[in-house]
């Protein structure tokens, strides 16, 4: 006889209760809402197999850029005065990597059988069948248990990666952190220095840009410390999105998304009772006194879970969902396989893949702003 381990006799037992229990699916305590995920995959941007890297063509820079100011200026000239020529010459590539994710799991034939299900092995794959009177004896089906664990995981697992910078497993993506930074003035992103082409900068008010424009006071054209929220005359971050409204549209942006800390939506909020929720109605009749969802120029500021699971409480992100987009593999992405098991093993495989990258076409319709 095999020897079972407790935790798997206990997921056995757990899954395989008496019928009069109070039969259903598990409840779930603790699947959190992902709207970067969401947002992303749903307009995800595809790219054909074969290529190294996504390559996005960008241009910042115009005119004579090896010589500023030479040839490169409208002049006046009369009758047969000599006229100069230059050749443009300013495309840049941003290169991003495409990348590789897999998450699967395995069951062994044995825990299936506690669930009355049945392997049977055929040439090209493995099929399961059910007991009869499997409904009258199972609560939870531990296949159907398992494949939903491992649907959240690889969405817990993904909207992780698009949050982050990448650093922590240099295989996988690299997200948001990589391409909104707390202090655009300096690294290199996709291939392009921002420390010399400026027009890669995202916007930032956070502690490292507020160090970065004490040093180099010039550096405050994109942003600065984080922002102490004050509801005093007009709300300082009021005030700070109708500022950044115009800076993020001046080259052509124009942000539609934005995702918040429950800190940093919890101050606007308090900034926007302080000064006034107008609207035609007025109160409502059953005395709801809740600020329903807090919008500036189309965009609802919308709360992300996650930024507080990752110590961002008061952090919000306000981008441009043209620019920053998912780009993924033709066909490979939340791509399912189904391994064969090994001759040695009765054990059965399920997986996801993946393959692709978070992207960017304009970063300065992007910034971060954290308060104090």
């Amino acid at each position: 006889m095999p020897t079972y381990t407790q935790p798997l006799l206990d997921h056995i037992t757990t899954a395989a209760l008496d019928w009069w229990m109070n039969k259903g699916t598990a409840f779930k305590e603790a699947i959190q809402e992902k709207p970067l995920l969401a947002s992303m995959e749903g307009k995800k941007k595809t790219f054909p197999g074969g290529k190294g890297n996504i390559i996005i063509s960008v241009k910042g820079d115009y005119g004579n850029t090896a010589a500023p100011g030479t040839a490169d200026q409208l002049v006046g000239y009369q009758l047969d005065d000599a006229v100069t020529y230059y050749t443009p010459a300013n495309l840049k590539q941003a290169v991003f990597p495409w990348k590789e994710h897999h998450i699967g799991i395995m069951l062994t034939h044995s825990e299936l059988k506690s669930d009355g299900i049945s392997v049977t092995d055929s040439s090209s794959s493995e099929d399961t069948s059910e007991h009869s009177g499997r409904d009258d004896t199972v609560l939870v089906g531990i296949l159907n248990d398992a494949l939903e664990d491992l649907s959240e995981q690889y969405a817990r697992s993904m909207n992780n990666l698009l949050w982050t910078n990448g650093t922590a497993d240099p295989k996988a993506l690299a997200g948001m952190a990589a391409l909104i930074t707390d202090n655009p003035s300096t690294g290199t992103v996709a291939g392009i220095d921002r420390a010399t082409k400026t027009w890669w900068r995202n916007r930032a008010y956070t502690s490292a840009m507020g160090t970065a424009v004490t040093g180099t006071p010039a550096l405050a054209a994109w942003g600065g410390a984080p922002i102490a929220s004050n509801p005093s005359a007009g709300g300082a971050l009021i005030t700070l999105l109708q500022k950044e409204y115009r800076q993020l549209t001046r080259y052509g942006g124009k942000p539609n998304t934005a995702f918040c800390g429950s800190d940093w939506l919890g101050a606007l909020e308090t900034e926007l009772r302080a000064n006034g929720n107008y609207s035609m109605q007025g109160f409502a009749a059953g005395k709801d006194v809740s600020v329903g969802k807090i919008s500036y120029m189309g965009t609802d500021f919308e709360y992300d879970p996650t930024l507080d699971q990752l110590g961002k409480s008061k952090r919000c992100y306000w981008y441009d969902s043209r620019d920053v987009y998912l780009v993924a593999m033709q066909d490979e992405w939340r791509h399912q396989h189904s391994p064969e098991r090994p001759p040695d093993k009765y054990v059965l495989y399920r997986g996801l893949t993946s393959t692709g990258q978070l992207c960017a076409r304009r970063l300065n319709s992007a910034v971060v702003m954290d308060i104090a």
